[in-house]
């Protein structure tokens, strides 16, 4: 019951729960006593309550603020994207005033994820579906080990089956004209890509001190490509090529104060800073090299891959330990062999007796018998 406190001349409305004092000041008994009824309340639900009753916003919201520590800016965009397509899927709008805004996650259902997924599949394309389905499921999966969670719909709804698309591997004669047609600080930044097969990420990372090894001839490469989202470093050897291109840098940078190899020196807001994106870059330097058919960074690393591969005969595991990729599936998707390997066994399908009255651009039959 509420009480008066003579000392501070207020009503103090108290409430035991648990070994816990609960109290407020109030200016009228009623006020006071008005509160303990409604903390009363309160205590007993909180004390009924499962972390599954907490709002699927909500786990959505903490989880994003464990994604921008942990990830990369380009990931964390892509899971906050797909937190908010869900959360608006399942609670009817965006608006934070609507009441479905608090529906816990103990009333998403496997069936309700699933409409989203086929939603989305229909909407933008079974690829994107399955990136979709990878974020929840790393969602579901963290607030099960982090807030105890018990509910991940996510887990029983499969992948969608897509065709790949036939990812374009820019010609030899196309990467030489760009190089031609680049500035030599341009050319310098293109090495790196040729000569390591660097993901974009980690070529805007590079630091002289940290990462540039001249004496060694070594480049240390790091990617948050990891389950946690920590950066996994990798040192490489450096070939001559890169060793020229980038001690030719070293001794003509302009920033000679910033750590960063790769810095903007177009003036702007950015000026002076490490590049994050270079959104513009390839198209242009295509546009300038004559190139008709544009081309992206990745292409790049695609490319490397590939020559490897087919020019010169490297193993796929080996291609594997330069791409440092987990799995050597990935590593295939990245090689485009022209399977001159099978050129010869291929002959054997010819017929074996050819005669003037059999042209040679005749089709091959297998002998009978």
């Amino acid at each position: 019951m509420p009480f008066f406190d003579k000392s501070k001349q207020k009503w103090r409305g108290v409430v035991k729960h648990d070994n816990e004092r609960y109290q407020q000041l109030f200016d009228t008994k009623k006020s006071a006593k008005e509160w303990e009824v409604k903390k009363k309340e309160e205590l007993k639900k909180q004390a009924t309550e499962t972390p599954d009753d907490m709002p699927l916003r909500i786990v959505c919201s903490k989880y994003l603020d464990f994604s921008e520590l942990h990830f990369s800016a380009k990931t964390h965009w892509e899971k906050k994207t797909t937190c908010q397509r869900l959360v608006e899927f399942c609670t009817g709008g965006s608006d934070e005033n609507r009441p479905e805004k608090n529906k816990p996650l103990k009333e998403i259902t496997v069936d309700m994820v699933g409409s989203y997924l086929e939603e989305q599949a229909k909407k933008r394309s079974a690829n994107a579906a399955n990136k979709d389905r990878k974020n929840l499921l790393a969602m579901f999966n963290w607030a099960s080990k982090r807030l105890d969670t018990r509910i991940n719909p996510a887990v029983k709804i499969d992948r969608f089956s897509h065709d790949r698309q036939a990812k374009y591997i820019p010609q030899e004669k196309d990467v030489l004209k760009l190089l031609a047609a680049a500035t030599p600080e341009e050319k310098v930044f293109l090495d790196c890509y040729l000569n390591t097969a660097a993901r974009r990420s980690e070529i805007y990372r590079l630091v002289w001190n940290d990462d540039i090894n001249f004496e060694k001839r070594q480049v240390r490469l790091g990617t948050r490509k990891t389950k946690d989202g920590s950066i996994s470093y990798e040192w490489l050897p450096m070939n001559q090529g890169l060793h020229d291109s980038l001690y030719w840098l070293f001794k003509n940078r302009k920033f000679k104060n910033s750590p960063f190899v790769f810095v903007c020196d177009h003036h702007g807001k950015h000026y002076g800073k490490p590049y994050t994106t270079r959104r513009t870059f390839m198209r242009d330097l295509c546009k300038r090299a004559g190139i008709e058919k544009t081309f992206g960074f990745h292409a790049l690393r695609h490319y490397v891959a590939s020559i490897l591969a087919d020019k010169h005969k490297v193993s796929t595991k080996t291609i594997q330990r330069i791409l440092r990729h987990k799995s050597i599936n990935t590593t295939e998707r990245y090689i485009h062999r022209l399977h001159s390997d099978l050129a010869e066994t291929m002959e054997l399908l010819n017929y074996p007796e050819k005669n003037e009255s059999t042209p040679a651009s005749t089709p091959g039959r297998l002998k009978k018998g």
